[in-house]
């Protein structure tokens, strides 16, 4: 009982503040070429994943679906989402662990691939037709990431993510049980994603992100340990059909992305930038666009951060998908 109140109770919090300090602005000024990278990667995660499910559907259990949007969640977003996600789609225990294998193998798995092809970078974007990267990237720092982490900020924080955690879940009481959305937890998480966004387009309140987030990751941590207590390790004989599923979804999605890149002429590098951003997040993406060039450094850690704040309305989108296709 301790750790399913830890697993309902902290992951709101912990969510208010790790999305207190995102800039939606700095994003923009990616440019329209990241942006439409960003967009053809996590769309054919989104579609993919239910398509793979489908396909292997008479080895997936009956509730897979709520499987593929924890997935999708976490390769759009991050661990983040994958957590919030299990909580709102009520992943079942014998599905959990093998998402947690399938995700670090498929993760680690591209990330090490994105990072061979670099040597094949001239050849590929020959056949892309790439226009050369420009002046993307060079002036991309937020000037809220400099606000140093004080006393007076870090109880503003505490106390903000407390009132955002508190009204999602007393708005979530009176929210409808839907076939998605089937706790007054599942809502909470949404709205408190929702409120979270909503006010960190005030300058004031997004300073506040950079202390926020030396609470919030502890908190996420001390979640992520509560779930991983509550599994059950004899649900890892399940974990090859899930291992299928996922590299299903990883090659649909590099086909996308390669026509997508060609039909836009998109340089490699973003490519695999914009790709990370979805399967990796806001540590390994930054890493994946410097093996290619200096400047997709802070193009990655943009485009993470943007995944985290929307994956967990991309894992919905894609498992209402999914359940709609396994009812066929």
């Amino acid at each position: 009982p301790v750790y399913r109140t830890l697993t309902t109770q902290l992951l709101p919090f912990a969510l208010g503040l790790l999305l207190l300090g995102v800039d939606v602005r700095c994003l923009l000024r990616t440019g329209p070429r990241a942006l439409a990278a960003m967009a053809i990667g996590a769309g054919s995660i989104i579609l993919g994943a239910p398509v793979a499910a489908w396909m292997l559907r008479r080895e997936l259990p009956p509730d897979a679906w709520t499987g593929v949007g924890a997935l999708v969640g976490t390769w759009t977003g991050g661990s983040m989402n994958l957590v919030a996600l299990r909580s709102i789609l009520q992943t079942p225990e014998s599905i959990f662990p093998s998402l947690i294998i399938v995700d670090a193998a498929i993760t680690y798995g591209w990330m090490a691939l994105l990072m061979w092809c670099s040597r094949l970078q001239a050849p590929i974007e020959r056949w892309l037709r790439a226009r050369p990267l420009g002046e993307i990237a060079t002036n991309l720092s937020s000037p809220d990431a400099a606000q140093p982490c004080t006393v007076r900020r870090g109880l503003l924080c505490l106390l903000l993510a407390v009132g955002l955690a508190l009204t999602a879940q007393v708005a979530a009481r009176v929210c409808p049980v839907t076939s998605l959305m089937t706790s007054a937890s599942g809502w909470a998480i949404v709205l408190v994603t929702t409120l979270t966004l909503s006010v960190s387009v005030i300058p004031a309140v997004r300073r506040l992100g950079p202390c926020a987030t030396k609470v919030g990751y502890p908190c996420l941590y001390l979640v992520l340990a509560a779930i991983g207590t509550q599994a059950r390790l004899s649900a890892l004989s399940s974990a090859p059909v899930w291992i299928a599923v996922g590299i299903s979804v990883a090659c649909f999605h590099a086909m996308c992305m390669l026509v997508g890149g060609r039909l836009l002429r998109l340089p490699l590098g973003l490519l695999a930038t914009a790709s990370h951003a979805n399967f990796g997040g806001v540590v390994s993406a930054p890493l994946v666009g410097a093996v290619y060039h200096q400047n997709l450094a802070p193009v990655g850690l943009l485009l993470a951060i943007g995944a985290n704040a929307l994956g967990t309305y991309a894992g919905l989108l894609s498992a209402w998908g999914c359940r709609v296709l396994l009812q066929q």
